[in-house]
């Protein structure tokens, strides 16, 4: 049987424990403790941020971290370290590929990405569309 852990609760170790079940139609400030209203109200003064700009602003970089942590080029390279001087490194080396090309080049780029973008988002809605009404006829 699975048991349900409250989050917010600690682990043995200290740390938090796991949410195993995470109910979604649970108001989730129902579960929040004083200690993470604190650290909620002290994280968002010393920002500048509302509260919710504050938690928005968190799970936008959680997000963020996780898809950083997902990407190819970390599952291929395992090292945290290496990950990030590689991933500096290219950074740098597309901002002086960057500087090379004309605002005339970059400018017809972008229209070119963002006709082909359109085109992908065209012919997604269409094949969906088309997928709707074979089963709406079948």
């Amino acid at each position: 049987m699975n048991e349900l852990t409250k989050p917010g609760s600690r682990n043995e170790g200290g740390g938090h424990a796991t949410v195993e079940i995470d109910d979604l139609r649970r108001p989730v400030w129902l579960e929040a403790t004083e200690s993470f209203y604190k650290k909620l109200n002290r994280i968002a003064g010393v920002c500048g941020l509302t509260r919710y700009q504050a938690l928005s602003k968190g799970l936008d970089a959680l997000m963020r971290e996780m898809e950083i942590r997902n990407s190819a080029m970390n599952q291929k390279i395992k090292s945290p370290s290496q990950s990030e001087v590689f991933r500096r490194t290219m950074g740098q080396v597309s901002r002086n590929y960057r500087a090379t090309v004309s605002e005339e080049e970059r400018r017809e780029r972008g229209r070119r990405n963002a006709q082909a973008r359109w085109n992908r988002r065209h012919h997604s809605e269409v094949a969906t569309q088309q997928n709707l009404m074979r089963k709406e006829g079948g």
